[in-house]
């Protein structure tokens, strides 16, 4: 036998424990055995009882594009921080807070008459009467709207849009959605903010012909553009400022538990 072949021998001898070594650290199950702490992976709790356990938890809500909607949230979330916030402080910055408030209660109580109608959809007597007199008061007495006269007189808002009066017809709320720029809705809700966005078109139109304007290009889009600085500056929440990396999950949850108790009321 050569020196070469002598010397080859404890060479193939390493390689060959080498091996049994790798082989022992790729595949584990045939080496250790089963604890409480380690199971074979034929034995793992199969997937469809992993997210029947998931739809019975108390935080479970329906979101199957779940991926397109965290793109939209994500995508609101640079909007917001890019533009929406920068033209509400500037918006701040112009108008004293007195002259803020005008403006909120002036567009709040023309958001009545939506109200008023969606109180009727639901039947709810009690709000219908309360609401017709929240706009008489702050039309009259608060000088069309811009004084809030009639919370002061303890005839409180009635903050009823076309998504609850579906919730109250029985509609299913349907999957959690994330809208462009809007931010978080659902199947139902979708469906009432076109709603209420159609309503709020006509009623607008009725009040331009009544004023006498022409431009409704210009008088449109200064509404629009106002009503959204005036409900962004009302929303104090911020995009990924919640010391949390579940902040998508937590106001999707936050806000569809927020709708079924608006609804119950």
């Amino acid at each position: 036998m050569s020196a070469a072949n002598l010397m080859l021998r404890p060479l193939l001898l390493c390689c060959l424990l080498l091996a049994a070594c790798g082989t022992a650290r790729t595949a584990p199950d045939y080496t250790l055995p089963d604890t409480g702490f380690r199971v074979k992976a034929d034995r793992l709790v199969p997937t469809a009882t992993l997210v029947e356990a998931e739809r019975k938890s108390l935080l479970y809500v329906s979101d199957p594009g779940e991926r397109l909607n965290r793109s939209l949230y994500n995508f609101n979330a640079r909007v917001d921080r890019a533009v929406l916030v920068p033209v509400v402080q500037g918006y701040e910055f112009v108008l004293p807070a007195a002259a803020r408030t005008g403006v909120s209660n002036f567009i709040s109580n023309l958001n009545e008459v939506p109200r008023l109608a969606n109180c009727a959809l639901q039947g709810d007597q009690n709000k219908v009467n309360v609401t017709i007199i929240r706009l008489f008061t702050n039309t009259v007495l608060g000088v069309g709207g811009l004084f809030d006269v009639a919370t002061g007189l303890g005839f409180n808002k009635q903050n009823e849009d076309f998504g609850q009066t579906l919730g109250v017809w029985g509609v299913p709320q349907g999957p959690y959605v994330v809208l462009p720029l809007y931010g978080p809705s659902s199947g139902r809700d979708t469906l009432g903010t076109a709603g209420d966005m159609v309503f709020s078109y006509y009623q607008m139109e009725y009040l331009f012909d009544v004023a006498g304007i022409t431009d409704r290009s210009l008088a449109g889009g200064l509404n629009t553009g106002l009503r959204g600085v005036d409900t962004r500056a009302g929303v104090p929440f911020r995009y990924y400022t919640t010391d949390t990396p579940f902040e998508y999950d937590v106001v999707r949850f936050a806000y569809t538990q927020a709708r079924l108790l608006q609804i119950r009321e």
